[in-house]
């Protein structure tokens, strides 16, 4: 239940609410202002029940697992637009003004009739809603940066993110857990990446907790090449598989796969499957990524009668970033029966994910901006806790 009107009702005729409430009947009004009044006191509750975890020796240290659900702003998608299209709809707006105030010309001599006791320049309803809403685009036109970019104008932080297997206008709720399912990491984001959240998911768990988390499960939109230096610059155990890891356990069955290709240490090169070598070539930095890469060229392919299965190319090149030997642990790891059996552990977020949206049909959220819709989603995790420590304490 979270309309605020509902929780009021069932104060003053559910004897649990009553219970709850200590006979107090809040207004809705009273009950709708709590979450956008409390931001930071919700944030200070959020850690002092996952502190209360902690003391009854539940929020298990060692493992953290990461994901995130989506869910939706509460917004229309049609009312997410681009510079052009906001300059369109202010020009149909203004057409609307002129045609309200023509109207309002052509009937002056009903004017009493209309106004009575009145002055008789106050704005008609019609004509102030529409010019307030000229006035919120002009707001949201001033903050546009790009032609491209789009801008909801209900929400103006939410923005169109993949969920549920369609894209609308979505929050992306970041979460942790620990081993036991204990949310100890919980905030909402608007990038549709998840690949920035790696970092500020540990970091936030970890000084929730004032534990360190060993070990890091998350899926494959949680990884980089970044995310795995500084997760191993800070000694933890990596389980999060690259984008690329089952696409290139599909492709190795091509005897010229990348993977078929040996390092020879002592050379500097890579031998292909047809025992010719590829010396390094140069050293490369990406222009957008900043990633460092080594490039290998085999300058022997014109004369190579397997070219074609090889290469689309002239020459057949092999990068290699230079972080690439942290994603081959990482791989190894995964592969191993251990690291399987340990990545398994992944799949008790999803338990925790479907037991808020369908048990208790959290599908969308109330608040605007990544602020309040933060608070809010740790309010729903902090319920969550709460039905973690009432189980707990009745074991």
């Amino acid at each position: 239940m979270r309309s605020g009107r509902n929780i009021a009702a069932a104060c003053e005729s559910d004897t649990a609410f009553m219970f709850l409430a200590a006979m107090y009947k809040p207004d809705f009004r009273t009950i709708n202002d709590f979450r956008k009044d409390n931001i930071d006191f919700i944030q200070k509750a959020f850690i002092h029940v996952v502190q209360l975890c902690k003391g009854l020796g539940m929020c298990k240290a060692g493992t953290l697992i990461i994901d995130s659900t989506k869910l939706k702003a509460n917004a229309s998608a049609d009312r997410s637009k681009t510079k052009q299209q906001y300059e369109q709809w202010v020009e149909r707006i203004d057409t609307d003004i002129k045609n309200i105030l023509d109207e309002a010309a052509q009937i002056d001599e009903e004017e009493d009739k209309q106004y009575g006791e009145k002055r008789g320049d106050e704005l008609p309803e019609v004509l102030r809603s529409k010019q307030k809403l000229k006035e919120k685009i002009k707001e949201v036109l001033e903050q546009m940066n790009g032609e491209k970019e789009r801008i909801n104008l209900t929400d103006k932080e939410a923005k169109f993110i993949k969920g549920n297997g369609k894209i609308d206008v979505n929050y992306s709720c970041q979460t942790a857990i620990s081993e036991d399912g204990i949310i100890v990491s919980a905030y909402t984001s608007n990038c549709p990446s998840d690949r920035t959240a790696t970092i500020t998911s540990v970091n936030n768990a970890e000084e929730t907790t004032q534990e360190i988390y060993t070990e890091i499960l998350a899926d494959s939109g949680y990884a980089s090449f970044d995310n795995f230096e500084e997760l191993n610059d800070r000694d933890k155990v990596i389980y999060i598989p690259d984008q690329q890891m089952n696409i290139e356990a599909e492709k190795e069955d091509n005897p010229y796969h990348r993977n078929h290709f040996i390092y020879n240490r002592e050379k500097n090169c890579f031998v292909c499957p047809e025992n010719k070598e590829l010396p390094f070539y140069s050293n490369s930095t990406h222009k957008r990524t900043k990633q460092q890469s080594t490039i290998y060229i085999c300058k022997d392919c014109p004369s190579c009668e397997k070219q074609p299965l090889c290469t689309k190319g002239k020459y057949r090149q092999i990068h290699v970033e230079k972080r690439a030997f942290l994603r081959q642990q990482i791989r190894e790891r995964l592969n191993s029966v251990e690291g399987k059996l340990k990545y398994l552990k992944r799949m008790r977020i999803e338990s925790v994910f479907g037991n808020i949206k369908h048990n208790l049909n959290y599908i969308h959220l109330y608040l605007k901006g990544i602020k309040k819709t933060t608070a809010e989603w740790q309010l729903i995790c902090i319920g969550h806790n709460l039905k973690k420590i009432h189980k707990f304490k009745l074991t």
